[in-house]
C-alpha cells in the first residue's frame, strides 16, 4: 500500500572517460563481492544551484554484469530505503513461543459453549515482535487494531481485542501438553492480516498496519493548469485487474458464514477468465473446531489438522475477555466469533476497494463502497523538487475533475526525467466515502437470581441505550413489569431491585421452554414466551440536533489535538471526522453522547509539521446522525 521509487532501466560504470569506476567495482568483486553499495541521485533546485537527495539505492557486484574486455559494470539498483530490511528478511521463520516472544496465558472464554483458552497471544502483541525481529526500533501504530471505535465502520471496534493461537490449542485447551512451537514469517502474517482487508507501511520509525481505506492518499500537486497536461483527456480499463470472481476461503470451516464466499461482478465489465482466490492459513470457525473434537453430529477430530492458526475476536467486560457470539448475515443462528466470518467480514471491511461499484456476495446484491483503481491514464507534467511532490498522494487532473466527476488520480507509476518531467501512469476509481451500515442487533442472555437480582449480558456492546422489559407472572392476576437499562457502551447490567418479587421461584435464562419473562430490545420484541409487558421506554423518535464545535487547538508542540463541543439533547454518541491538508473528510472516531471533548493523537506525529486539520462532528441516537457541525480548523505542530 506504499509507493517505492525504483531505478527504471539500467547504469553502466566505466573507465572509459578517464574515471576508475570500474577498476573500483571489480576490486570489490575480487575481495568483498557480498559487499552492499550505496548509489545517491540528488535533485537540483529549478531556482537554485542547490542539490537534494532525490533516490538512494543499493547493489552488490554479483547483482551485475562484467564486460573485462570493454571494462564495463552494468547494474539495475535496488530502492535503499525504509523497506529495505523487510525486503530481505521478511522471509525468515521466528517462533513466538520462545522467550522474549509475546506475552500470553490470556484467558478468553467463548459463551457457548463455556470453554476457556488461555494459551492464546494478543495478536497486536504478534505483530510487534515480528515487526521488532526486522527493525528492533520500530514503533507500532493501528486505529484499526486500536481505537475503541473501528474507524471503518464507525461501530464498537470488534476487532480491537484480537487473539492468535496455535490450532492444536484451540482444538485441546485444557491438553497437558500445550503448543511449544509456532513458526511465523513476517509475510506470512501480514498475508494472514489480509483477511481483515490490513494492509502495511513504515517510514523509517512507525510501522502502521490499517484498513485499506486508510491509505487512499492525502491530495498531492494540482495539474490541471499545466499546458502540458490539458487535454490528455484518454483512459481506459486496465481489464486484468477486474476479475468476474474473488473467491475467499479459511483452511477450515463448517457453519455457512464461514464456509467459501465469493463475489461476482457483472461479466460484461470484467475478465471473464480471471478469478482472485484468497486463501488463507487460519481458521476462524472455533464452533466448527469444537463439535469436530467432540464429535458431535458426524462430524470427526480428523476433519481439523493441528497446522495453522487461529484469530479469535474478543470484547472486555469486567476485566474479562469474552469471544464475540452473535449472528452474522447469512444465518440467524447465532455462532462463536461471528465477527471472523467471511459473511461479516466481506459486508464490512471489504466494501471498499471492489472491482466495480455493484456485485453479488453469495447471490445477494450488494452495492460497495469504493472501488479498486482501473481506469488508467497516461499523462505528462512539470514538477520540480519544491512543488513536493509525494507519489503516495494523489493528483488533481483535468480528466478527473472535468470527466470523471471529481475522482482523483492516485499514481500506479511515474517515470521522472532530468529536465524536470514525469510521465505519469495515473490509476481513477469510484468512491462514495460512507462506512458500511452495520447491524445493532445483540444476543442477549438474561439471568434472574431470586430473590433480588437480574444480571443481564450483551453478547457485545451497544453503540445506544439497550431497554430491556421483563414480564413477572407469579399468580397474581396483574401481571408485573420491570425495566433493565443498560447504557451505551456497555455489556453488563446488575440489577438488584426485585424485593417485591421474592415470592417467585427458580431461575429464569434465555431458555425458550421456561415462562414468565419476555424481552424487548429497543421497541423490538425479542422474545414473547409470554403476554406482552408493555413498551419500555420510547427511543428518539429524531436524531438530535446540530452541535456546535467550539474550537480545535494544542497545547504545545507535538500535542494531541482537543477539540470541544456542547452536548445536543437525545445524544447518545458523536461522529467525529477529519480532514487533512483540504483533502476528503473521514471519520476518524466515535465517541459516547456525554462526552464533550477529545483529542487526536495524530497531531503528535512529527509527519505534520504546518499541516492544516480540519474537523467537523455529528451528533448521533438509535433514530440516526444530525447535521454535520461547523467546521474548525488548527495548523498542527506550528512552532
Amino acid at each position: 500500500m506504499y509507493y517505492r521509487r525504483t531505478f527504471s532501466g539500467s547504469l553502466m560504470f566505466t573507465d572509459n572517460n578517464g574515471g576508475d569506476d570500474f577498476s573500483l567495482l571489480y576490486l570489490i568483486e575480487a575481495t568483498s563481492p557480498c559487499e552492499r553499495l550505496i548509489l545517491e541521485i540528488e535533485q537540483k533546485d529549478s531556482g537554485a544551484d542547490t542539490y537534494h537527495n532525490y533516490w538512494t539505492g543499493y547493489f552488490s557486484t554479483p547483482d551485475g554484469a562484467f564486460d573485462l574486455d570493454r571494462s564495463t559494470f552494468t547494474i539495475t539498483p535496488k530502492p535503499y530505503d525504509s523497506y529495505i530490511n523487510f525486503d530481505l528478511y521478511g522471509e525468515k521463520e521466528v517462533n513466538i513461543f520462545l522467550a522474549g516472544g509475546p506475552a500470553h496465558n490470556i484467558e478468553v472464554s467463548t459463551l457457548w459453549p463455556d470453554v476457556t483458552y488461555n494459551r492464546n497471544f494478543w495478536l497486536i502483541d504478534v505483530i510487534e515482535y515480528m515487526v521488532q525481529q526486522i527493525e528492533p526500533a520500530a514503533v507500532i501504530a493501528s486505529n484499526f487494531l486500536n481505537n475503541i471505535t473501528n474507524p471503518v465502520t464507525g461501530d464498537v471496534n470488534k476487532w480491537r481485542y484480537l487473539t492468535l493461537a496455535q490450532k492444536s490449542d484451540i482444538k485441546r485447551p485444557t491438553s497437558s501438553n500445550p503448543a511449544t512451537s509456532g513458526i511465523l514469517t513476517f509475510n506470512d502474517l501480514m498475508t494472514m492480516l489480509h483477511i481483515m482487508n490490513l494492509y502495511w507501511s513504515y517510514d523509517g520509525t512507525t510501522f502502521r498496519i490499517e484498513h485499506y481505506d486508510y491509505f487512499q492518499g492525502f491530495e498531492g500537486i494540482n495539474i490541471q493548469s499545466q499546458n502540458i497536461a490539458q487535454r490528455q483527456n484518454k483512459y481506459s480499463y486496465l481489464k486484468t485487474d477486474m476479475p468476474m470472481y474473488e473467491k475467499f476461503s479459511f483452511m477450515e470451516a463448517g457453519d455457512g458464514n464461514f464456509t467459501p464466499h465469493t463475489i461476482i461482478y457483472d461479466p460484461n465489465c470484467t475478465d471473464k477468465d480471471n478469478t482472485v482466490n484468497m486463501s488463507y492459513n487460519v481458521t476462524t470457525d472455533i464452533d466448527y473446531i469444537y463439535n469436530c473434537v467432540n464429535g458431535i453430529g458426524d462430524l470427526t477430530e480428523s476433519a481439523i489438522s493441528d497446522d495453522g492458526w487461529v484469530i479469535l475476536a474478543n470484547f472486555e467486560s469486567g476485566g474479562n475477555y469474552y469471544v464475540y457470539y452473535g449472528t452474522a448475515y447469512n444465518s440467524e443462528d447465532p455462532s462463536n466469533n461471528y465477527v471472523c466470518s467471511w459473511s461479516y467480514l466481506l459486508r464490512t471491511l471489504f466494501m471498499y476497494g471492489r472491482v466495480l461499484m455493484n456485485g453479488e456476495i453469495e447471490g445477494d446484491p450488494v452495492e460497495f463502497i469504493s472501488t479498486v483503481k482501473t481506469k488508467s491514464q497516461n499523462i505528462k507534467a512539470v514538477v520540480c523538487y519544491e512543488d513536493g511532490y509525494d507519489p503516495n498522494d494523489y493528483i488533481t487532473t483535468e480528466l478527473g475533475e472535468t470527466w470523471l466527476a471529481g475522482q482523483k488520480g492516485y499514481v500506479k507509476q511515474a517515470t521522472i526525467h532530468p529536465d524536470g518531467h514525469i510521465d505519469f501512469n495515473l490509476l481513477y476509481g469510484e468512491d462514495k466515502n460512507t462506512p458500511p451500515e452495520i447491524s445493532k442487533y445483540k444476543i442477549i442472555n438474561i439471568v434472574v437470581t431470586l430473590p433480588d437480582s437480574i444480571i443481564v449480558t450483551l453478547s457485545e456492546p451497544n453503540t445506544v441505550d439497550t431497554y430491556f422489559s421483563l414480564l413477572f407472572d407469579d399468580g397474581d392476576p396483574a401481571e408485573e413489569c420491570f425495566q433493565v437499562i443498560i447504557p451505551a457502551g456497555t455489556v453488563y447490567q446488575n440489577e438488584t431491585t426485585l424485593e417485591e418479587h421474592t415470592t417467585l421461584t427458580g431461575i429464569y435464562g434465555n431458555d425458550p421452554s421456561l415462562t414468565g419473562w419476555v424481552v424487548v430490545l429497543n421497541g423490538l420484541l425479542v422474545h414473547d414466551y409470554i403476554a406482552d409487558c408493555g413498551v419500555p421506554p420510547a427511543p428518539p423518535e429524531f436524531p438530535p440536533t446540530m452541535p456546535v464545535l467550539a474550537g480545535a487547538t494544542q497545547y504545545g508542540m507535538y500535542e494531541v489535538v482537543h477539540l470541544n463541543w456542547g452536548i445536543p439533547a437525545d445524544t447518545t454518541y458523536f461522529e467525529i471526522y477529519r480532514s487533512i491538508a483540504g483533502g476528503l473528510y473521514k471519520l476518524i472516531n466515535s465517541v459516547p453522547g456525554t462526552w464533550d471533548e477529545y483529542d487526536d493523537s495524530l497531531g503528535t506525529s512529527h509527519d505534520y509539521i504546518g499541516v492544516e486539520f480540519c474537523y467537523k462532528i455529528k451528533a448521533c441516537n438509535v433514530a440516526g446522525c444530525s447535521a454535520f457541525s461547523n467546521v474548525e480548523c488548527w495548523i498542527v505542530n506550528s512552532p
